[in-house]
């Protein structure tokens, strides 16, 4: 692995910058946003008595988002790079015995897995109900772990987003879950490994398309929109109103949507990462602001971000504060990250 541990520092400390910020956030509509808080939130508060989820989280304290990515990053360090969707569905448990993060933030599919898991039930079953569903698997559990193995293979899109589904596989399985998951591990493969910022469209149809035919090959296909056209929309609007995120943002959430559903956020963050020219804190400040699934928004849209930008355009202080409330020392696990892999994936 060449790419420098800095580097994926960076992509690291993004993902769980917007993940914290946008917990305060997350299900209010923009103009709740600007009321509650008396304008727009570009630091760490408290998130409102009325937050379904966050409600008395401390400020700077993880959700499922960057907690999932984290513990991901883990089991691709103990297996050298080379994580099964057994030691997949191992992270996951991981993840799961955080009592409190699980049973505030597990979203619909992703609750309903790790609940089977914990029980015992096949991993190999576990993902595919036993009735047709194009809900279940749908929705952008898979783009939280995604950055996790874009990180693990700089300069490789299609090996990221095969690595991506692996991630997925345990709760999401399905082309729209592996095609977001790709997108989003393909485009920062390739901001890691030197590619051009004008180039991100490019990267990310490579990887959600390699993610959708993992899910042809070993997964399930299921009924419903897919990320690729959706992705394109959503460059279009964010280069249209470059310079203005949060007018992205709004528009963004017109037409593309800004839910839980993997084809809504995960275009919807490529849209914020355009708008924003590549500068991650407005990517993050874009999504945190839009509402709705804010923190899984901000999350992956910074993570994409900061894969391209040479240095941090956010307050170092935001970012302290997250490493010092969740035990976490970003600049020590990168290094092991990089430390880890074997010979053959270096």
């Amino acid at each position: 692995m060449n790419t420098s541990a800095e580097a994926i520092r960076r992509v690291f400390a993004a993902a769980c910058l917007g993940d914290a910020l946008g917990a305060a956030t997350e299900a209010m509509h923009p103009n709740d946003i600007v009321a509650v808080f008396g304008g727009r939130v570009d630091r760490l508060l408290p998130p409102p008595p009325k937050a379904p989820f966050a409600a008395g989280l401390t400020p700077g304290r993880l959700t499922d988002d960057a907690t999932q990515m984290l513990a991901m990053a883990r089991r691709i360090m103990a297996t050298h790079g080379r994580p099964t969707v057994d030691d997949a569905v191992a992270g996951m448990l991981d993840w799961a015995e955080d009592a409190d993060v699980f049973a505030r933030f597990a979203g619909p599919t992703t609750r309903i897995a790790v609940e089977q898991l914990k029980a015992g039930a096949d991993p190999a079953a576990v993902a595919s109900p036993s009735v047709y569903s194009c809900m279940f698997g749908t929705s952008n559990g898979g783009a939280m772990r995604a950055p996790a193995a874009g990180c693990a293979r700089p300069g490789r899109p299609e090996e990221a987003a095969k690595l991506a589904a692996v991630l997925s596989a345990p709760t999401h399985n399905t082309q729209v879950a592996f095609g977001g998951a790709g997108a989003v591990a393909g485009a920062i493969a390739a901001g890691l490994g030197g590619a051009e910022f004008s180039d991100i469209e490019e990267a990310a149809v490579i990887g959600a398309r390699a993610g959708e035919a993992e899910a042809a090959a070993w997964g399930r296909v299921v009924g419903g929109a897919g990320v690729i056209r959706r992705i394109g929309m959503a460059v279009h609007i964010g280069r249209r109103l470059a310079g203005d995120v949060h007018a992205a943002s709004a528009e963004l959430t017109e037409v593309i949507g800004n839910g839980v559903a993997m084809a809504e956020a995960v275009p919807h963050a490529f849209g914020l990462v355009v708008a924003a020219q590549g500068n991650t804190w407005q990517a993050i400040l874009g999504a945190v602001n839009g509402g709705n699934d804010s923190d899984t928004i901000a999350m992956i849209a910074g993570a994409i971000a900061a894969a391209y930008e040479p240095a941090e355009s956010w307050p170092a202080d935001i970012v302290a504060e997250i490493e010092r409330q969740n035990g976490l020392d970003l600049a020590t696990f990168a290094a092991e990250f990089v430390a880890s892999f074997s010979p053959e994936i270096v």
